[in-house]
């Protein structure tokens, strides 16, 4: 017979949890939330974790979230504990992903009185959360239990929904806290969860009318999908879209959209117009979808050469101006948008704009492939081997600074399924995430590329028992922040080295052995090659790998550089309309 807490209002949130669909629980180790691990770890319901580092579980259950669609607990003791998940809330909030976190709290009376481990805990993360709500850890009037009951449906609504995200629950206990009793003992039909109907925006005929005329005055459209989960309905919606010769759909490998009638690769094809053509380019009509676009590029020139009209679709931040010309905020999902695109009326081939990108992207791509012909061993030669070697149909996860903008050089493959932290763009979790992402994807191989500063500020994400066979790490080590070497300010700087790349010569190797995860190193194309195979491979320990690969971050940002120069189209092509 199962056992719980003693604490009603403990019993009261693992029901609610369970109505709303939580099956993955992640734990921070520590006393205070006692009622709640002995619940939960008791209830097969419910799958559990236990990570040790606070700001390493809140990305782990941040992942599992992302890849599961299914909101996500982590849970924590009082005190300083809490305040390590707020770099995951943040990411979490901004990415509209449904991270639950649970608080366990000292006794209000004590806050700011010399208790240990007592701190200001309501409403902590007031600025980055969808909901907050602090909870009666004994409901003793049937009023109290009504709020609680109440309090927990409407906060886990509001994590689910189109425009949620994390949300807090903060539950002060009292002493004892492992006290249990039988789950029966309390045990009853539980009443049914608040439940808010969801309604699909529909366009009035005054405004499709009004959009409808928009598009029709628009001879250069351009759609820019940002990052998003992969959506196959709209992958078709937007080839169907591409086919017209006045539109172009511009992507981003996050944005997990693929077809050879999109331009993928925004920095490697834009560079070739910003300097010398940019007028030719400028959109009449932007239409934008999805999250954070990566390319600084595209941000600036659109910022600059702004276009006549702005449609923000979907309902996620509807006054985010990203580009500074936001006309319109429509609160639909992209599929039904799209469709309303495709229907009769809308005039199609009016320029050849589209057809202007795309030719333009096809001489980038070309420059592209000679240049990676002869390219050095550097990061961007690491980057061209390491990504042919993903494996089909798997998931791969990229960490954030250099390592994200590298891959948005080449073109995405086509079953690959893209993450990365793109919300606040941080480096602090792309290793915790990852993780968690392939513990609730437990069916495909997991690949993380990630660099030497960001695998060493999260080394934690190793530090538990859970970390999976399926896990596979590429860490390219050249010896600081490589993003530095590139960008023009730190360059220039006489702190350049000491300050902005943090020039080091550390290595992974001790970290793997210390953790028990499988080693392997490289300092040349041959030797990366030579053990493909055997790293792919599902290790003879069972244990996840990583492959540490040695470059020379001073002369990659070198090589980067002049590859951007080489790659650039000079005739930039002007077609009639």
């Amino acid at each position: 017979m199962g056992k719980v807490s003693e604490k009603a209002g403990v019993q009261q949130l693992v029901e609610s949890f369970y109505n709303h669909g939580v099956k993955y629980i992640v734990f921070s180790p520590g006393s205070r939330n006692a009622p709640l691990v002995v619940s939960f770890a008791n209830d097969e319901r419910f799958k559990c974790f236990v990570i040790p580092d606070e700001r390493s579980a809140a990305f782990y259950a941040l992942g599992m979230a992302e890849q599961s669609g299914t909101p996500v607990p982590v849970m924590c003791t009082s005190g300083s504990a809490l305040l390590n998940y707020y770099p995951a809330v943040s990411e979490a909030f901004y990415r509209n992903i449904p991270l639950i976190v649970v608080s366990a709290d000292r006794p209000s009376e004590w806050t700011d009185h010399g208790d240990g481990q007592t701190i200001r805990q309501e409403n902590v993360f007031q600025n980055h959360i969808c909901a907050y709500t602090q909870l009666y850890e004994t409901p003793n009037t049937e009023d109290q239990k009504w709020f609680n009951k109440r309090t927990m449906d409407e906060v886990l609504i509001q994590a689910k929904s189109p425009q949620g995200g994390p949300v807090h629950f903060n539950f002060p206990f009292t002493e004892p806290l492992y006290a249990l009793e039988d789950k029966s003992a309390h045990e009853k039909k539980q009443d049914n969860f608040l439940e808010v109907m969801k309604l699909s925006p529909q366009l009035s005929s005054v405004q499709k009318a009004e959009l409808q005329e928009t598009w029709n005055n628009s001879s250069r459209k351009l759609i820019l999908c940002g990052q998003m989960p992969k959506n196959g309905y709209l992958n078709e919606q937007l080839k169907q879209l591409a086919n017209d010769k006045s539109v172009a759909v511009v992507v981003e490998n996050t944005s997990n959209l693929q077809d050879r009638g999109f331009i993928h690769c925004i920095d490697r094809t834009i560079s070739s117009f910003l300097e010398d053509n940019p007028e030719l380019y400028q959109p009449d009509l932007l239409i934008t979808i999805g999250g954070a676009v990566i390319s600084k590029k595209i941000k600036k020139y659109l910022r600059q050469y702004k276009p006549k009209n702005h449609w923000k679709i979907g309902q996620e931040f509807p006054f985010m101006d990203t580009y500074q010309s936001l006309k319109k905020s429509i609160p639909m999902d992209a599929n039904s948008f799209m469709d309303f695109l495709l229907e009769e009326g809308f005039n199609r081939n009016n320029s050849r704009y589209g057809e202007q990108w795309k030719q333009l992207d096809y001489l980038a791509q070309g420059n592209h492939e000679d240049y990676l012909m002869s390219v050095p061993y550097s990061d961007l030669s690491v980057f061209n081997l390491v990504l042919d070697a993903i494996p089909d149909h798997s998931n791969l996860h990229l960490g954030n600074s250099s390592v994200v903008r590298y891959a948005q050089l080449f073109d995405p493959i086509k079953s690959i399924n893209y993450f990365c932290n793109r919300g606040t763009s941080g480096i602090d979790g792309s290793t915790s995430t990852a993780i968690g992402n392939t513990l609730a994807g437990e069916d495909k191989l997991h690949t993380l590329i990630t660099g030497d500063i960001s695998f060493f500020y999260d080394s934690n994400a190793f530090w538990n028992h859970h970390v999976p066979s399926n896990f596979r790490v590429f860490l390219i080590n050249n010896g600081g922040g490589g993003i530095f070497n590139i960008i023009p300010g730190p360059r220039s700087s006489a702190q350049g080295e000491e300050f902005f790349v943090a020039k080091h010569s550390f290595s992974a190797k001790s970290i793997a052995e210390a953790f028990n995860v499988n080693y392997f190193q490289a300092t040349s194309m041959e030797e990366i090659d030579n053990q493909l195979d055997v790293f792919m491979e599902i290790q003879d320990n069972d244990r996840p790998a990583i492959m540490e690969v040695f470059t020379d971050g001073e002369a990659s940002g070198k090589i980067l550089l002049d590859y951007l120069e080489k790659t650039k189209v000079k005739d930039v092509p002007e077609l009639e309309n």
